[in-house]
């Protein structure tokens, strides 16, 4: 059993009233840290940027280059670089480290005014927005490679319609494989999110946690990143 509570935050977004973003991360185990992160930067009123991502391994060392991997990704997020063109930069950071690191991650910019979902992915396990009539899997580019594999790299940026009244999930690896049973971690995945859509759950993330890792916590580090969309209070 994991105490959810202790890990989850929901973010203040100043003028996002309607909009609700929620972290949930956990470390491998009795591992005071782990390679897994998660970070939202709000830009603006209307603008929010999120990075998630997974570095390869477990411990101590690999909490140490996480560190690095996502100083990384919110450095490039704060000057305003294309989330394609972080990825590609963090790569050659990943590259470049001794031994070489192999990090997944996806960099992202929600738009509530404009109701889109910006973003790049390397490696990563693909997003899922929720309405109230599908999920939808954002598999545009399952065929990205991780970063740290090659000295160079290219990223495409993916822009895709968030309605209003939308959940979208980011999780890493962990949530899903914790069984060592992909298929069903998928599915788990897709009814806790449902679950947690239907419900309008205020604290998505954890609540997503709860429902599928309560039980069965696993051998390897998680995270997940829920925003939800609600309809602007008239």
């Amino acid at each position: 059993m994991i105490d959810v509570s202790a890990c989850d935050r929901a973010v203040p977004l100043g003028a996002w009233l309607d909009t609700e973003v929620s972290h949930w991360r956990s470390a491998a185990g009795n591992s005071p840290a782990g390679g897994d992160w998660c970070e939202t930067v709000p830009i603006s009123d209307d603008i929010v940027a999120l990075t998630i991502g997974d570095v390869m391994g477990h411990g101590a060392p690999v909490a140490a280059s996480m560190n690095v991997m996502r100083a990384a990704m919110l450095q490039g997020i704060g000057e305003g670089r294309l989330p394609s063109e972080i990825l590609c930069s963090a790569n050659e950071l990943a590259h470049s480290r001794e031994g070489g690191l192999i990090v997944t991650a996806i960099v992202a910019i929600v738009d509530r005014r404009r109701g889109t979902f910006a973003y790049a992915n390397a490696g990563h396990p693909s997003p899922m927005i929720l309405t109230d009539r599908q999920n939808v899997s954002l598999a545009h580019n399952a065929a990205r490679l991780p970063l740290g594999i090659f000295p160079r790299y290219s990223s495409a940026d993916h822009v895709v319609p968030l309605g209003s009244e939308a959940l979208l999930i980011m999780y890493t690896d962990g949530v899903t494989e914790h069984a060592r049973d992909l298929i069903a971690g998928e599915l788990e995945l897709e009814s806790a999110s449902r679950l947690a859509y239907q419900t309008q759950a205020r604290e998505a993330a954890a609540f997503i946690a709860t429902r599928i890792l309560s039980e069965i916590r696993g051998c390897d580090d998680a995270a997940i990143v829920a925003v939800r969309c609600r309809s602007r209070a008239s």
